[in-house]
C-alpha cells in the first residue's frame, strides 16, 4: 500500500519544497519508490528540479483532461524518482483549480497517478484555502515544516482547526506525521525563546526528533535544481534529511507493530 503525504503549512517560506525535494530523494536513497507532486499553483517544484527542461506539462492539464498521465509522471534521470509539477498555470487557472479542488477532482488525480509508488509527497500551497484542504482530504498524513518566528507559532492554531475539520468532515484518517523544525540556525537567541516556547506548547512526540538545520549549502543545491545530496560539498545537511527519512520509515514501523497472533505460536514456519 501507497503512503500520500502531504507537506503542508499555514506560512510561506518554511521550507516546504524543500523539504518534499529532499526528503523524497532521501526515501528513495532508502530503497523506496517515491513520487513527488506539486500542488502549489506556483511550482515551486518545477524550479527546484529543473522540470521545465523535460515538459511544462502537469497536474493542472489533468484536471483539464488535455494531457495523460504518462505526460506528466516523468522519471528522475536515474528513472528512480518521478516527479509531477504543477504545469504551465495561467492567473485564471489558479481560481479554476481552488474550484476543482472542492469538488474533488484534484483528490481523484492524485490518487490515480500514484498506483505503484510506495511514498507519494505533495507540496501544498501556503495557506488554509481550498487546494490545501483537497490535498490533506487525499493525504494519509501529513507533516508541517516549522521555522522558529513567532509568528509561525502564533499562527499554528488556526492551522491545526483546519487539519481537525479536515479529519471530521472528509478524512477520518489524516494523521499528522509530526512538525519538523527547519532552517534553525541555533545561534540567535529568539530563534532559542521561540524554539522553547514551540517547545512548551505541543507534546514531544509531535515533534520529529530531527531537526533540519539552516546550511547555505541549500541555497547552492538549489541554484543547480537538485536535491542536497547530490552536491558532494552538503553532506552535512544531506545526512539531516536522511535522518527525517529513517526516523519516518522507524514511526511507520512502531506505528505498525501488533501482538503477536495465534498463527504464529509456534514459531515463524
Amino acid at each position: 500500500m501507497n503512503k500520500i503525504i502531504a507537506i503542508a503549512s499555514h506560512k510561506g517560506g518554511v521550507g516546504k519544497t524543500t523539504t518534499v525535494l529532499n526528503l523524497g530523494f532521501s526515501l528513495n536513497q532508502l530503497g523506496q519508490k517515491v513520487m513527488i507532486i506539486d500542488g502549489d499553483p506556483q511550482g515551486g517544484i518545477a524550479v527546484a528540479s529543473n522540470l521545465k527542461k523535460r515538459t511544462n506539462l502537469g497536474i493542472i492539464n489533468l484536471i483539464k483532461n488535455d494531457a495523460s498521465p504518462k505526460d506528466v509522471i516523468i522519471p528522475t534521470r536515474d528513472k528512480t524518482m518521478s516527479v509531477v509539477g504543477i504545469g504551465a498555470i495561467e492567473p485564471e487557472d489558479v481560481l479554476f483549480m481552488e474550484k476543482e479542488a472542492l469538488r474533488g477532482n484534484l483528490g481523484r488525480i492524485i490518487q490515480s497517478i500514484s498506483k505503484g509508488f510506495d511514498y507519494i509527497l505533495l507540496d501544498s500551497p501556503a495557506g488554509l484555502g481550498g487546494i490545501v484542504t483537497a490535498l490533506l482530504t487525499v493525504s494519509h498524513s501529513i507533516i508541517i515544516p516549522i521555522n522558529c518566528r513567532s509568528i509561525v507559532v502564533k499562527t499554528i492554531p488556526s492551522f491545526l482547526k483546519l487539519i481537525n475539520r479536515v479529519r471530521d468532515k472528509l478524512n477520518p484518517s489524516l494523521r499528522i506525521e509530526g512538525m519538523l523544525i527547519n532552517m534553525f540556525t541555533g545561534n540567535k537567541t529568539s530563534e532559542t525563546e521561540v524554539y522553547n516556547e514551540i517547545m512548551k506548547q505541543f507534546p514531544p512526540t509531535v515533534f520529529f526528533n530531527t531537526l533540519i538545520p539552516f546550511d547555505e549549502k541549500v541555497e547552492q543545491a538549489s541554484i543547480k535544481a537538485i536535491p542536497v545530496g547530490l552536491l558532494p560539498e552538503a553532506q552535512n545537511i544531506a545526512r539531516a534529511y536522511i535522518d527525517l527519512a529513517t526516523e519516518l520509515k522507524i514511526r511507520e514501523i512502531q506505528k505498525n507493530m501488533g501482538g503477536v497472533g495465534d498463527e504464529y505460536a509456534e514459531g515463524l514456519f
